[in-house]
């Protein structure tokens, strides 16, 4: 018998996806606890946001600004995937000094790697260790369905047989980028999740723990029609740029490395101002803010963005195409329109002793109830 923490991040499940599934345990648990509609960081992608997540700050104090790194000072672009980007310290680190068993569970390996650090036992789908895998099976692969129902039974084992006291599991967007909120496999993916969870919480409720669940998301998702490759739109205006796509990771099936924001490196800072008037008038941009802005706009690191930072309209996304302008058939994410997430804690709003604005309130939630104990 002991108090225990599941946070849950449902990779790209934004509160259209919740809605149209049948997922009773989650409404259950929105109902006699709490259910609101938050805001996640922007870029709204998953390293920054799961960054945040998980250490209840901005970008701004973490330091993960992107999926895809450039490095000015080497010229070089680098996955964001190692916790050495990392700047502050972790809820797993801050239990783990408590004295707290803690563990993390991500469907992708590249979220595993990032996020380990101060993780009693981590694990991740796609190098599952043999004597998990020897009690639920093998997971299916990182592009189905299925593999974040793996990932849910796989949560019951850890939690149970390492009696696990902090936990924090991520499942991947794949379901989300191939199929829309009304869709038969979107509403299977979350009532499956939905029913893995509710067997656990059963499960550690009948032998008296007491615990905290929270269940959240890292960014929505929308359908795309339009892609925009800026630096062929840029150069056609004589600026000379290098387009830095926040979504790309390698994990390219998701999303074919179109997303809903980008950065803007310039090769003469003195374009600055040109390019800004060039992006007004660019159709899918929705917004384009200046290096300074954008960090104070959004607690953003300005020491890792680039020059200008592009948010697209709800249809549009932008990458490395062929084409300056493209028609796309495809679900993805980064802007301002996928922002809007769900919150839910199965516990009620007022005894949470703290403000829920944004996705990486959680955290607080989370310390806040260990320290009340």
């Amino acid at each position: 018998m002991g108090r225990k923490a599941i946070i849950v991040c449902l990779d790209g499940c934004g509160p259209a996806y919740l809605h149209s599934s049948r997922a009773s345990f989650l409404k259950h648990v929105g109902d006699e606890g709490c259910y609101l509609e938050v805001e996640s960081m922007i870029p709204s992608v998953t390293n920054v946001n799961a960054v945040s997540l998980l250490t209840g700050a901005y970008p701004e104090v973490h330091g993960i600004t992107t999926n895809y790194y450039f490095d000015r000072t080497t010229g070089r672009e680098i996955f964001m995937e190692s916790p050495d980007f990392i700047k502050t310290s972790t809820l797993l680190e801050r239990g783990a000094s408590m004295g707290l068993k803690t563990a993390l569970l991500t469907s992708k390996e590249k979220l595993r790697s990032l996020l380990h650090r101060g993780a009693v036992t981590s694990l991740s789908s796609e190098q599952p260790p043999s004597w998990l895998t020897k009690r639920i099976g093998s997971p299916p692969s990182i592009y189905s369905v299925d593999v974040d129902l793996w990932l849910m039974k796989a949560l019951r084992e850890v939690i149970c047989t390492d009696d696990i006291d902090l936990v924090f599991v991520m499942t991947t967007d794949y379901t989300m980028h191939k199929y829309a909120p009304e869709h038969r496999e979107s509403q299977r993916h979350l009532e499956g999740i939905d029913t893995e969870l509710q067997e656990t919480m059963e499960l550690l409720e009948a032998r008296g723990d007491e615990v905290l669940l929270c269940v959240t998301a890292d960014h929505g998702m929308s359908a795309k029609d339009y892609a925009v490759n800026l630096e062929q739109v840029l150069a056609a205006k004589g600026i000379t740029s290098r387009m830095n796509t926040i979504i790309a990771d390698r994990y390219v099936v998701h999303h074919s490395n179109l997303g809903g924001s980008t950065y803007i490196y310039l090769k003469n800072a003195e374009d600055t101002g040109k390019c800004l008037e060039v992006l007004k008038d660019v159709k899918g941009v929705e917004l384009a803010l200046p290096l300074d802005e954008a960090s104070k706009r959004y607690h953003l690191d300005k020491t890792r963005i680039g020059d200008i930072l592009v948010l697209g309209k709800q249809n549009t996304v932008f990458g490395l195409t062929e084409n300056a302008f493209t028609e796309v058939s495809l679900r993805s994410h980064g802007s301002l329109n996928e922002r809007q997430i769900p919150l839910i804690i199965n516990q009620p709003k007022s005894a949470l002793g703290t403000t829920l604005r944004e996705n990486k309130d959680v955290a607080s939630v989370v310390m806040t109830w260990y320290q009340r104990a």
